[in-house]
């Protein structure tokens, strides 16, 4: 289960995201909100924020995501 504090790598599951990876080189997220937003049509979503850059953050579905690391291994 995905939480709120967990590394997460951005997978290439749209063309979107391999902007993101290839120039952008944002390939390693945090997980600051887990939800059920409107921009995700009432689906569970996670806000995830580049490490690379804390200012950009965006709605991912579970699908576009792994776990890198668990909240309780990143102390």
């Amino acid at each position: 289960m995905i939480t709120v504090g967990d590394i997460v790598e951005l997978l290439q599951t749209n063309q979107r995201n391999r902007q993101l990876r290839k120039q952008e080189g944002k390939h390693i997220w945090k997980v600051i909100k887990v939800d059920r937003p409107q921009c995700m049509a009432g689906e569970l979503g996670f806000l995830i924020e580049a490490q690379k850059d804390p200012e950009h953050t965006r709605w991912v579905p579970e699908s576009d995501i792994t776990v890198l690391e668990y909240k309780e291994n990143t102390r």
